[in-house]
């Protein structure tokens, strides 16, 4: 009996102490609130720093001194965050480490857990960091603080790091294609990887306009590139099918020629992507650049593929002069704007686009359009695959004489396949 009321009181004691946001330190939190990890030591204290935005009385400190390159702390929430519609968290903070310190704020919960990364913009004075998790489920009940991450810290004033004012806001709603920049209630944060560093600016050729622009910086990597949004992509999948496989994007370059390369994937798991390229064909203006997904990137995964095995795009990435090192090319600035999907408005077969072209002459099927039954004509002839537009397979051989009388007549995508891996993809027409 003694030990259940232990327990009792013990839960109790526990609820007790959890929090709800917004959380000020001044009354609803104390340093024994804070669960301290790997060399993190969380206290809140009277203001030390009372200037520019944050006058308040009382704010929380952490020393980060050994430990690992993780060390921060954790406050637990009474209630799990819900980001349905107040889906970011803003908090001031106030260090004296070199701008660009990384401060990782994690939500933990049983279901898991979930991270955003903000780099400091001061040093020695206040400012307001927001992370925005955007689509984020209801399983979250523990926030954690993680400063300086990726190094260990070592007790200085540049391993101290205070915070305070922690607030969960309405950041604008997800964002969706058709994307223009001119929406007042979207959140169109972007996600930089590889040494970009994106804005939300004025046309640089119409001041009323809004755009989003890029800088591939000096430091940047071959691969650098800007997400369309936040790590949970769009607010709907792109509906991508091989007859209507394309998007647009609006795009000013400082110069003719560059390659441009856009990415879509499935926001919850990055090994399923298509790619694809074009290049740029005026300096300093814009032009509207088509990407057509059926002509995927050398090196990257079929459109086809990826509808057959079922995958989901809903996030898109945007690459300039892909291929090419910021060290190179010197930091250049590029924008885009009107992102759309193309989808097609029916018609006839006679008048569609070519969906899938020859792109090797030493792969041909004939005849084309054709009734009863195609040859194919290649060497070292591997495999043959037939798919539905919506990527379904629905034949698969290894013989170069294949009979298409029990197929139903319309147009699909074949896919040949040579002994050395070598792929291509062809329209074809069964009347």
């Amino acid at each position: 009996m003694r030990i259940a009321i232990f327990l009792t009181s013990l839960f109790l004691e526990l609820i007790g102490h959890s929090q709800s946001l917004p959380i000020d330190f001044e009354t609803t939190i104390n340093t024994s609130d804070f669960v301290d990890f790997d060399g993190g030591i969380a206290s809140v204290l009277e203001n030390p720093q009372v200037e520019g935005i944050n006058t308040s009385t009382h704010v929380a400190k952490i020393i980060r001194s050994n430990g690992a390159i993780w060390a921060g702390s954790k406050i637990a929430l009474q209630d799990n965050l819900d980001f349905s519609t107040s889906n970011s968290i803003s908090m001031k903070v106030y260090t004296t480490a070199p701008v660009g310190t990384i401060v990782k704020f994690k939500l933990e919960g049983a279901a898991g857990a979930a991270e955003r990364d903000v780099e400091t913009t001061v040093s020695s004075q206040w400012e307001v960091l927001t992370w925005d998790f955007t689509g984020e489920p209801s399983n979250f009940n523990f926030i954690v603080f993680m400063f300086d991450f990726g190094n260990v810290g070592d007790g200085s004033a540049t391993s101290t790091f205070l915070f305070d004012d922690i607030e969960q806001w309405f950041g604008g709603t997800q964002i969706d294609l058709p994307l223009d920049f001119e929406g007042t209630s979207v959140n169109y944060t972007m996600t930089d990887f590889g040494g970009n560093e994106s804005f939300l600016a004025d046309d640089p050729m119409n001041s009323e306009n809004k755009v989003m622009q890029v800088i591939k910086t000096s430091t940047a990597a071959t691969w650098a590139g800007t997400t369309l949004g936040t790590p949970s992509g769009f607010a709907t999948p792109i509906p991508l099918s091989l007859t209507d496989s394309k998007i647009t994007v609006k795009v000013w370059s400082p110069a003719a020629g560059m390659p441009i390369r856009l990415k879509v994937e499935d926001a919850n798991d990055p090994t399923h992507t298509c790619e694809t390229e074009t290049n740029t064909t005026v300096a300093e203006e814009w032009e509207v650049l088509t990407f057509d997904f059926v002509d995927q990137a050398p090196g990257t995964e079929f459109l086809s593929i990826g509808l057959e095995r079922g995958w989901i795009y809903n996030m898109a990435s945007i690459f300039f002069n892909f291929g090419t090192e910021g060290a190179t090319a010197g930091a250049k600035t590029y924008y885009f704007d009107e992102v759309k999907f193309y989808e097609s408005m029916g018609g006839t077969t006679d008048d569609k686009e070519t969906i899938l072209s020859l792109m090797s002459p030493s792969m041909m099927i004939y005849p084309n359009p054709a009734q009863d039954r195609i040859h194919i004509l290649m060497s070292e002839f591997k495999e043959a695959i037939i798919y539905t537009l919506s990527g379904k397979s629905v034949f698969r051989t290894k013989e170069k004489l294949i009979d298409l009388m029990t197929m139903s007549e319309g147009i699909y995508v074949i896919q040949l396949e040579n002994n050395i891996g070598a792929k291509e993809q062809f329209r074809l027409i069964k009347n």
